[in-house]
């Protein structure tokens, strides 16, 4: 299969290195997959490790200094065996998205084992937009697909003015990444999704509109 690609480096909104890789397929019909992992998986996971240590560590002092019962032992037993089953399970280790015109669009998230994939029909995607959202003192920028009712998927909805549901399907939720990756991303689903409403104004409505702004 043919194909080039180009990366883009940039930190996530929390400071984290992400690389964002851009790969573009070029047989027929053509395709897209967008790849954002972590530089330093070493960084990324800092925080969870010591979560996790600190916890162990300190179930392992109340065991061997406390006085405890046997069903608290078998309390503190379980507790560490879901920490580890959980950081194993849930780590994330890159999000990706791969976009076929008039196919479909499947979003990646991938753990240290195995991984979720959640795939939208390309008729049934109405537009993609840069939502702004405000958490905390901080302004973060998401990329989310507007999706018409009828797909297979369980997020947020609203109704438009014609009374047609849409639902909302924030993407690269995990990793963060900052403006710049995402203005990227962006513009490359928009020029497929015009280039598909030229072809059949049935598929995909594929707007200029690239920021909302929640009331």
């Amino acid at each position: 299969m043919s194909h080039n690609y180009k990366i883009i480096n940039h930190e996530n909104v929390n400071g984290v290195n992400l690389s964002l890789r851009v790969e573009n397929r070029l047989n027929s019909p053509n395709s897209q997959r967008f790849t954002i992992t972590y530089k330093n998986k070493e960084q990324k996971s800092a925080w969870p490790l010591k979560s996790l240590f600190l916890a162990v560590i300190f179930n392992v002092l109340a065991l061997c200094f406390v006085r405890i019962s046997v069903q608290a032992i078998l309390v503190i037993i379980i507790v560490l065996s879901f920490l580890v089953f959980f950081w194993i399970t849930h780590s994330v280790q890159s999000e990706s998205l791969l976009v076929i015109p008039t196919v479909g669009v499947q979003s990646s998230v991938k753990y240290v084992f195995g991984r979720e994939d959640n795939f939208v029909p390309w008729s049934n995607i109405e537009d993609v937009i840069i939502n702004e959202v405000i958490k905390l003192n901080r302004v973060l920028y998401i990329l989310t697909l507007l999706v018409k009712t009828g797909s297979s998927t369980n997020n947020a909805t609203f109704t438009s003015t014609s009374n047609e549901s849409i639902k909302l399907i924030p993407l690269f939720k995990y990793t963060k990444p900052r403006l710049v990756m995402l203005e990227t991303i962006y513009s490359e689903l928009q020029a497929l999704l015009m280039a598909s409403q030229c072809e059949d104004p049935d598929l995909g409505a594929g707007d200029n509109s690239s920021f909302t702004q929640p009331a």
